[in-house]
């Protein structure tokens, strides 16, 4: 009887332990007899800053040499975009090549981040990277249905002659660029007159005065860009994502580019490839090598991270270039046990896996 009690309590248990095993979802929790972890490997973030502008050429573009004295007015639209500004930072996430079990007294002392990432033994974890960047290829500058609304301080037309029965006929394209022309000339004349105090009676000052020959400035512009058009410009923001092996990387396209498209995902060939080239220093990576890489018992590994040249090419153009700390061009090395006795706080960066401190416990 009492062999039969105790192959049924057996039983009973072994059915509590697979029921906690699994989630609420029924993924099953495999046993591993301690606290497995990973190292971080560090990626490159390459933020782009990149520029649109639309032109429209003006409507008397024709004119603008003969009444304005302004050359090579341009005579049809286009579209045409630059890159601005590029900044190289670095991140990090759980290296799935560096992935380590802990056992004994030294597991219980680990502390993780949310990814799983080793942050520390017998110290608190610090939250790792958290921001993360989206690019939107939706973007496009809004320009007006018509770019040139106001075309002259004058009607369009004119009453005829009495051949004409006094009908109203439209003025040329010509004389809708001289009125304009006149109208810029007007301008000018008054913002010089302001500027120089030459009316007889006296112009309001200070803001009120700013105003005024601001808005003639605008006016002006306005009517100069009859001639020479008009660019409506916007600023786009992008980042891509690359993440290194262990060894150096040569042309490995982040993005593409086209002065009539603007930035492109690598994806898209009809832009031209912007690529990395990522140099491994290896002079620090072979004085690494000499170190010892056999861990102790309590399965505990921390990273020495090694050093890289970082160039942005744009074909044969260098457009941005930098040096960096990258966890997975160095080496991996365990974490001595005599550190591992209770006694010690270590902490680790979270970004590339090197040992940050080492104190006592207080």
């Amino acid at each position: 009887m009492r062999i039969y009690l105790i192959m049924f309590l057996f039983l009973v248990s072994t059915t509590l332990v697979s029921a906690q095993r699994k989630k609420d979802d029924g993924t099953v929790l495999v046993s591993t007899e301690g606290v497995i972890y990973s190292l971080p490997r560090t990626g490159i973030r390459i933020n782009v800053q990149a520029k649109q502008e639309k032109f429209f050429h003006g409507p008397y573009f024709q004119y603008a040499e003969a009444m304005l004295g302004l050359k090579n007015a341009p005579s049809g639209d286009f579209e045409r975009w630059s890159i601005t500004d590029i900044q190289i930072e670095t991140f990090s996430e759980a290296d799935p090549d560096q992935v380590y079990k802990s056992t004994g007294i030294a597991a219980s002392m680990l502390s993780l981040t949310e990814a799983g990432i080793l942050a520390g033994v017998n110290s608190a974890a610090v939250p790792g990277d958290a921001a993360f960047a989206v690019s939107t290829f939706l973007g496009d500058t809004k320009t007006p249905d018509y770019p040139f609304a106001d075309l002259s301080l004058n009607p369009f037309f004119e009453v005829g002659d009495s051949t004409a029965r006094r009908a109203l006929v439209t003025k040329s394209l010509e004389e809708k660029a001289q009125e304009a022309a006149h109208t810029i000339t007007k301008l000018r004349k008054r913002r010089f007159k302001s500027l120089a105090n030459a009316y007889e009676v006296q112009l309001p000052d200070g803001r009120a005065y700013e105003l005024m020959v601001g808005e003639l400035d605008k006016l002006e512009e306005e009517y100069v860009g009859l001639f020479i058009g008009k660019t409506y410009t916007k600023t786009f923001e992008y980042s891509f994502d690359f993440i290194p092996g262990e060894n150096s990387v040569s042309g490995e396209v982040a993005f593409r580019f086209a002065e009539n498209k603007g930035v492109l995902p690598k994806t898209d060939l009809s832009g031209k490839p912007v690529v990395v080239d990522m140099k491994k220093l290896d002079n620090l990576a072979s004085a690494q090598g000499k170190l010892n890489a056999e861990g102790g018992s309590s399965g505990v590994f921390y990273r020495v991270p090694g050093q890289a040249e970082i160039r942005i090419m744009n074909g044969m153009n260098l457009i941005a270039a930098t040096r960096a700390t990258i966890a997975q061009f160095g080496t991996v090395a365990p974490l001595p046990e005599s550190l591992l006795d209770g006694t010690y706080r270590i902490a680790f960066h979270p970004k590339t896996g090197a040992i940050k401190s080492v104190l006592d416990v207080e």
